[in-house]
């Protein structure tokens, strides 16, 4: 198993918010909180370095994390784009990566996927339910990094097509699970 000396915990909350009016999803209440204060509670207790990659409001994201990363590009150039930072900050073996729009991720599922990524330590380990994935659900090795480097470069933007090119690890859940529900709207915050 995975402790705080082996992984560094990236929470993403980098977005523009399009789908929510420009609100900062990271800021959304989540059972009285904000939901990126809820899952840095998660992340923390479970060891290791906390990364928050958030493009605004860092003056708030700073109270939850060791330390912020931030796209190098302006215009929020997407998921990925945090990934990397995050993937560049990570001084571990391995990043755990955790979106802010899934506030119902828990220790027992994050564990899973790592555990993933103890079977498959060369290969991103991501969640698949049925034939779907969860990409920004996932664990990516640092040794990755340059493949990484380079397919941004080339103009690769999508974290699911990149990991699929690295033959990944799965962590496979039931189409029913309640944890991977993804609060995009408002009314999912509700």
């Amino acid at each position: 198993m995975f402790g705080a000396s082996t992984h560094t915990s990236l929470l993403l909350a980098g977005g523009r918010g399009s789908r929510l009016a420009g609100r900062d999803k990271g800021l959304m209440s989540f059972q009285g909180e904000p939901v990126a204060a809820h899952l840095s509670q998660l992340l923390r207790s479970m060891g290791g370095e906390l990364l928050i990659s958030c493009n605004r409001n860092q003056a708030t994201y700073s109270a939850w994390a060791d330390r912020l990363v931030a796209d190098d590009e302006p215009d929020f150039p997407g998921p990925l784009a945090g990934i990397l930072a995050g993937l560049r900050a990570c001084t571990t073996s391995h990043l755990l990566v955790v979106p802010c729009d899934m506030p119902r991720v828990d220790e027992d599922l994050l564990q899973g996927l790592l555990s993933c990524a103890v079977r498959h330590p060369r290969a991103p380990c991501m969640v698949r339910v049925g034939t779907r994935w969860q990409p920004l659900l996932c664990v990516i090795p640092r040794s990755l990094l340059a493949e990484m480097e380079a397919a941004w470069q080339q103009g690769e933007r999508s974290p699911l097509r990149w990991q699929l090119a690295q033959n990944p690890g799965f962590y496979d859940l039931s189409e029913d699970d309640v944890r991977l529900h993804n609060a995009n709207h408002s009314v999912d915050w509700r």
